[in-house]
């Protein structure tokens, strides 16, 4: 086993298991910065209850310094704040150049790292060799993802607070999507099976890897409201999210969206 695995297996086993997993929290995985200090980040990749922590920050002398963190997920308040906590190591190895030996990789854990985070906003303290440090973060944004296309899927609600006891509970329905996106808007429309057809048009924000949607949204039979569609995770292959909205009959909605592009 090379020196580079061999601590990772240690940092792994150091942590105690834990019931959670990223099923139940947005994933993180994307690359955090403070916009006002352009030029240090790090790279998060979360994998179960766990994420793995690059950093590109700056020695004592100013070099390029190699750390990584490790940290498991410790908790979650009711808000869905997510807080994971580890170890911060350094690692050393040969010269890039030449051929690359892993025994001659070593690495020492020197610190901590905590990293909470909601939504889009994060706090990232770590302690390296008694110095502490304490930022807030935010996914990198590079580019816009477009979501333009027709989807077939689900939508999950969950309404409460509604004027009629009917309309409140839990619903599940088979839905298409229509999208048209151009970066900062996005317009959409959800078919359901029965003919109904809700439309909904607002802004599109890009965070990192996820985008979030804001804006109002009406339905047939004089039924309208405001939603906020968040954590939109998309590929090739369609889009999940989740969402939260209120309208003239329900106070409160919230649920999940599946979708598969056509």
């Amino acid at each position: 086993m090379n020196t580079l695995k061999k601590w990772m297996l240690i940092a792994a086993m150091s942590f105690c298991a834990s019931s959670f997993a990223n099923t139940f929290t947005a994933d993180l995985s994307d690359l955090w910065f403070n916009e006002s200090e352009a030029g240090w980040g790090v790279n998060v990749t979360h994998q179960r209850e766990v994420i793995f922590l690059t950093f590109f920050i700056y020695g004592p002398t100013g070099k390029a310094t190699w750390y990584t963190g490790q940290a498991a997920l410790s908790g979650q308040n009711s808000q869905g704040a997510a807080t994971y906590t580890g170890t911060m190591y350094e690692f050393t190895g040969p010269y890039f150049a030449n051929f690359f030996n892993p025994a001659a990789v070593s690495g020492r854990s020197v610190g901590t790292v905590t990293f909470t985070a909601f939504l889009d906003l994060a706090t990232i303290s770590y302690t390296i060799d008694g110095i502490s440090v304490t930022k807030v973060v935010t996914r990198q944004t590079f580019r816009a993802n477009d979501l333009s296309g027709q989807y077939v899927g689900a939508m999950k609600q969950v309404q409460s607070g509604c004027t009629g006891q009917a309309f409140n509970g839990d619903f599940n329905n088979v839905t298409e999507f229509s999208i048209a996106h151009n970066d900062k808007s996005l317009i959409m429309t959800a078919r359901q099976p029965d003919g109904t057809v809700c439309s909904y048009d607002g802004s599109y924000t890009q965070n990192g890897r996820v985008g979030r949607a804001q804006g109002n949204y009406s339905c047939p039979g004089g039924l309208s409201g405001t939603y906020d569609i968040l954590e939109i995770e998309s590929n090739l292959h369609g889009f999940t999210a989740r969402y939260v909205a209120n309208n003239n009959v329900c106070s409160s909605v919230s649920g999940r969206i599946g979708a598969m592009r056509k």
